[in-house]
């Protein structure tokens, strides 16, 4: 087989993983604008680029360790976008991926404790605190036993209060 021939193959060898994950991020990226949409109302807020990490996150504890969905969330991010209702917010994690800032699986925090319609990608708000200049919601996914902490860096005091007056709203009003 000439020489030719093989470098031709080995690059195509080479390039299906980088296409099959390109293909993965599109797809998953155009899931996440399909929920965005679908959780938007009219009164709903735009926060961009915020900085948050996840505490008590281990993917290793997961309840069901053969359950595997491509587009279940993941908490591997540092960057997201927020958008605000009055019931719920979404957190939308980004990554970057040749330099292009890419969409990953939102998650629905939810502040009502209806588990009779939670989905794999909503999450339940238990508290919610202020640590110096950083928010911490502290929540809990149905897809792992322990409670994780959602950490937004650095947040200004404006969408700090609006998150707080909603997790108040629905908890004071005795719903939970």
């Amino acid at each position: 087989m000439p020489i030719t021939i093989q470098i031709v193959l080995v690059i195509l060898v080479l390039l299906l993983p980088v296409v099959f994950f390109l293909n993965y991020l599109n797809s998953i990226e155009k899931k996440s604008k399909q929920i965005i949409i679908s959780n938007s109302i009219s009164s709903s807020e735009l926060h961009q680029d915020l900085k948050v990490w996840i505490k008590n996150f281990n993917i290793l504890k997961k309840k069901n360790k053969f359950d595997l969905d491509a587009y279940q969330t993941n908490y591997f991010f540092n960057d997201c976008d927020l958008i605000l209702n009055d019931v719920n917010f979404v957190v939308i994690g980004k990554t970057n991926f040749f330099g292009k800032k890419r969409y990953l699986t939102p998650t629905i925090f939810e502040y009502d404790n209806n588990k009779s319609n939670q989905h794999s990608r909503q999450v339940i708000c238990e508290s919610i605190r202020e640590v110096g200049q950083d928010l911490e919601i502290e929540f809990s996914d149905n897809q792992y036993p322990n409670k994780m902490t959602f950490v937004i860096k650095r947040i200004d005091n404006e969408l700090k209060e609006k998150i707080k007056t909603g997790f108040n709203k629905v908890h004071i009003a005795g719903r939970v």
